[in-house]
C-alpha cells in the first residue's frame, strides 16, 4: 500500500505505519521532512490531491489540527483521495467545547455539570475554544482569572476528582473502533463499553460523514466516566494495537466492526 502522511508528523503514528506488513511506499507532505522518506511539496489542498492521485496513494493520514480545521479532508475527498481525518464540520467538536458538550449530553454521555452560580470551590473555568482550562479555588481567584480571560467565551463546570484517561478511537462512517485502555478495573471496563456504545450511536445517528481518528478525554469520577473534551486526530500518547494499515484498510470498507484489538 502507498501511504501519505500529511502535516506535522507524530512519531507513534509514523512508527505504526512503518511497522505494517502492508506498507509498500511511504510519502510525507510536511514542512519538516524526514531524510529517509520522500516529501511532497504542495501549494494548496487541490495541488496535493492531484499529486496524491498521480502517486497512486491508497490513503492519506493527518492529525495536524490546523489542516483538519482548514478542511483538508473535505478537499481530498472531493478529489476521490481516501483520507483519514475528521472533516471541517466535525472538527467543531474540538473547536467548540460547548457544542461538543451539548451533543454529548443529548446522547446521555456524562459530562461535568455546568455551574451557573458557584457556591463551593474549586470550580473549573473553560474557554469555549480549546485555549485553556483553569481551576479557581475561591471567589476572588475566579474573578481574577475571568478578568484575564476577558473577550473569551467561557463557562464554569464542577470540579471532578479522579484519574484522567485518553481514549483513541477510529470512525469509518458506520462503526467505531476504540483502542484499549490499560489497567482498568472490571467496573471501569464495563462502563467504558457503555460509553463506546453511546459514542457509536451518536456518530451514527448524526450521520458523521468522515473517516478518521479522534480522542475522548475522560475522567473516572463518581464511579463512572465523564467526558471532558474531544481532540481531533491522535495524540503522541495514543497507542495502536495490531497492524494499523490492515485496520485502516478495513475502515475503508466500513468493516471496523469485524476488527478485534
Amino acid at each position: 500500500m502507498n501511504i501519505l502522511i500529511i502535516g506535522k508528523i507524530q512519531n507513534n503514528l509514523l512508527e505504526a505505519v512503518c511497522n505494517s506488513k502492508l506498507l509498500d511506499k511511504l510519502y510525507t507532505a510536511t514542512l519538516e521532512p524526514l531524510e529517509e522518506i520522500p516529501n511532497i511539496e504542495f501549494e494548496n489542498f487541490e495541488d496535493l490531491a492531484r499529486k496524491a492521485k498521480a502517486l497512486k496513494i491508497d490513503f492519506a493520514l493527518t492529525s495536524d489540527k490546523d489542516l483538519i480545521q482548514a478542511g483538508i479532508a473535505d478537499v481530498l475527498k472531493k478529489y476521490l483521495v481516501n483520507i483519514f481525518a475528521v472533516n471541517k464540520k466535525w472538527s467543531n467538536l474540538e473547536t467548540s467545547r460547548l457544542a461538543a458538550k451539548q451533543l454529548a449530553n443529548y446522547y446521555s454521555i456524562n459530562t461535568p455539570e455546568v455551574i451557573k452560580a458557584p457556591l463551593a470551590f474549586p470550580v473549573v473555568i473553560k474557554t469555549n475554544r480549546p485555549k485553556g482550562t483553569y481551576i479557581a479555588n475561591s471567589i476572588s481567584d475566579l474573578v481574577n482569572k475571568m478578568e484575564l480571560l476577558e473577550g473569551e467565551k467561557t463557562f464554569l463546570e464542577e470540579y471532578l476528582r479522579g484519574e484522567v484517561y485518553e481514549l483513541t478511537s477510529l470512525w469509518d462512517g458506520k462503526n467505531i473502533l476504540s483502542f484499549p485502555l490499560e489497567n482498568l478495573t472490571e467496573v471501569q471496563q464495563d462502563r467504558l463499553e457503555l460509553y463506546k456504545t453511546k459514542l457509536n450511536f451518536m456518530l451514527s445517528d448524526e450521520k458523521a460523514d468522515f473517516m478518521g481518528f479522534f480522542v475522548s478525554k475522560l475522567i473516572w469520577a463518581k464511579n463512572d466516566w465523564y467526558l471532558l473534551e474531544y481532540k481531533m486526530g491522535v495524540n503522541e500518547s495514543s497507542k495502536f494495537y495490531g497492524d494499523l494499515l490492515y485496520i485502516l484498510n478495513s475502515a475503508l470498507y466500513q468493516k471496523l466492526n469485524e476488527i478485534q484489538v
